[in-house]
Order: C-alpha cells, then structure tokens, then sequence
C-alpha cells in the first residue's frame, strides 16, 4: 500500500503532536502560531482551526488524516442532514408571516429614514438656533505624565493645561451644569467669528441616514427617534452612521493638527501617536410636521479607550448634545 501523502495542513498537526511529546515548547508554541495563521485563515476558518489545535494539544488525534480531517464533520449530516434541507430551510419561518411582518418592519424604517433625510436636506440652508453641550464623564488620565504635559502645553500658554487643550478638540462647553454654547444661524450659514459656533462642523448637515445605520428607532406621531450603531473611530469620509448625520465628532487626524497648531515651534515636543474611540449610545431625535423639520437633535457619547501621545497614554469620555431648532 503506497504510503500517505499528508495535506499541508496534517503535516503540522502531526509536527505540533511530536512537539508536545517532545517538550520542546519553544517549537510547539511556533507551530500553533503557523498553525493559526495557516490553517485558521487559509485553509479551514478560524473556528476550525480551534477545532485542530484543541485536538492536537489533548491527544485526541488518532492517525495523522484524524477525524477532523476527513470525519463527519466534512461529510456527515452537518453537509447532507436535516439542516440543509428540513424545515429551517423551507418551513414557515422562511415563509410564514415572520417574513412578512420583517419586511413590513423594514420597509417602515426606511420610510421613517427617508422622512428624515428629506426634512434635513430642505431646512439645512434655513434659518434656526444651534445649541449645543460638551463635557466630560471622564476626564482625560495620563497618569503620571500630566505635569510633564502641562509643562510643555504651559511653555506655550501658561492659563493652559491638558484638559483645555483636548477639551478644545471635543468642543467642551464646560461641566453638565453649565450652559450650553449657543448661536443663530442664518440661511445655513456659520456666524462671524466672536460666537461660539467657530467651525462649519457644527452646522446641521443633509443627513443620509440609512436603514442599516440604525438599530431600533420609534415614530411617535410627528416625533421620530433613532438608536444608532456604535462607531468605532469613524472617519469624516461619509461611509459611518455617525457621519451620516453629522460631522461633530473629532478624528486621529484634528487632534494631530490641533496639538501642532497649539504648540506651534514647539510641536516637536508632543506627537499624538494613535485615537482609539467609540461613539456610543448615539440618538437623533426629530420632529417633523407635514414634511418640514421642527426641530432636530443628536447626542452621543465618546468613549477614549486609548490617546497615545508621544510621551504618554490617555484615557477619558464624554456627552455630547447638540439641538438645532427655530426654522425660519
């Protein structure tokens, strides 16, 4: 009987059982790693690769073309049973009514999406009052390096100090209490400088909201409420839901310019090397009557899990409410 010709894939499962045998924990820990990459990503997926290492690690493979090769897994009933063709595939719940009520569901979010994106779009370039909060859950840590921040940012601006300048980056109005940054806004315009509003970020935009954006929303008579997905470092690049309704958040990229421009000749001092954030729990809230925009909002939560500074490691979060209202 000719003799076996192993897969690539048997061949490092069998290498991996004579490395445990071996003790040799260096190599074998070398071939989980290939095996993971190889196995795992190319060959079987990465829970059947699971699958391969947990077998080879306990002994369980008997031959060197084990069952997880060849077994039923590849040509048992998972394959050919009752999964793939019973009455999951072709029972009631493919063509019952919870078809039916899912696609009523999902054509009635779109309609409520569609509602809104059209009352955005025909208001923006009106007339109304912006206002708007910003303010920590959780100030900025950087631990110990704080003074050693402060000292750099104070070399520049000695009324400043790390707080400041990222509050600056978020738009910080202050604390919860304390009054929201206000301004009016004429025919979609940003007012001169010497108001709050100092950015075309905070200006409402069309929003373009999609169905997929959103994860639970309400219509309560002219009222629409709208949960949306977390975004996590979303871009200003129009392919995130928070983007979709608004270009008031903060990128890698802002805080990376404005620590430059805050510092100036001495930017050289401080880099920002990486912003790991979450917008979560993000809501936007409209009233809408007879197609035209009442009044309309957006809060969101930001959740820094990590600002990596050159010298240093930050944590924080934040609220953010913003309210456009008063169309004229």
């Amino acid at each position: 009987m000719a003799k076996k010709v192993l897969t690539p894939e048997q061949a490092e499962i069998k290498a991996l059982k004579k490395a445990k045998s071996s003790d040799n924990w260096t190599k074998f820990w070398a071939i989980v790693l290939a095996l993971v990459l190889t196995i795992g990503v190319v060959f079987l997926g990465q829970s059947a690769a699971k699958d391969a290492i947990a077998a080879a690690v306990n002994g369980t493979q008997t031959d060197d073309a084990g069952s997880t090769d060849a077994g039923s897994t590849d040509t048992g009933s998972t394959d050919t049973g009752s999964t793939d063709t019973g009455s999951t595939d072709t029972g009631s719940a493919n063509s019952g009514s919870t078809d039916a009520g899912n696609a009523g569901a999902t054509d009635e979010k779109a309609k409520a999406v569609a509602t809104l994106n059209s009352a955005t779009a025909a208001a923006k370039s009106k007339s109304y009052t912006w206002e708007r909060k910003c303010y920590f859950t959780q100030p900025l840590d950087v631990g110990s390096a704080t003074s050693t921040l402060n000292g750099i940012i104070q070399r520049v601006d000695p009324n400043a100090n790390i707080d400041s300048v990222v509050g600056g980056f978020i738009g910080r109005t202050g604390e919860k209490n304390d009054p929201a940054w206000t301004a009016e806004v004429v025919n979609g315009q940003r007012p001169a400088e010497g108001t709050k509003m100092t950015e075309d970020k905070y200006l409402m935009i069309a929003t373009k909201l999609t169905a997929s954006d959103v994860t639970s929303y309400t219509v309560d008579g002219n009222k629409y409420t709208f949960n949306l997905a977390t975004c996590k470092n979303p871009q200003k690049d129009g392919k995130n839901a928070l983007n979709h309704v608004t270009n008031d958040f903060i990128t890698l990229g802002e805080v990376q310019k404005g620590v430059k421009d805050a510092l100036g000749a001495l930017s050289f001092l401080l880099s920002v090397d990486s912003l790991d954030a979450d917008y979560e729990s993000i809501v936007v809230t409209a009233e809408i009557k007879d197609g035209n925009l009442v009044n309309f909002s957006i809060s969101y939560h930001m959740n820094v899990k990590s600002l990596k500074l050159s010298v240093a490691e930050g944590t924080g979060a934040g609220d953010m409410i913003c309210t456009y209202k008063n169309f004229k």
